[in-house]
């Protein structure tokens, strides 16, 4: 689970679809469309030119957890360092 916070203050809930390329696309809680985020000038930035961060959630309580799930670590890594050209 991704928590996506807005500059204006709201909060919105998914699960990311996909990630790569400098963009990420997510299934939003109690909507019909993805959204899609990209990342411009080391800022993730939403369709509507807004600002976002990204906060990662779990189903597990957090004080359940010892250590971060791989996962969430490869992801938040791919959110702090942008995507390099690549190598074809």
């Amino acid at each position: 689970m991704v928590q996506i916070r807005h500059t204006d203050g709201r909060t919105l809930h998914g699960v990311i679809l996909a990630l790569g390329d400098q963009k990420i696309r997510v299934a939003l809680k109690d909507s019909d469309d993805v959204a899609e985020y990209r990342l411009i000038s080391q800022r993730w930035v939403s369709e509507d030119c807004d600002v976002v961060t990204f906060e990662f959630t779990s189903v597990d309580s957090p004080s359940s957890r010892h250590e971060e799930d791989p996962l969430e670590a490869f992801l938040r890594q791919s959110f702090e360092t942008p995507a390099v050209s690549r190598i074809m």
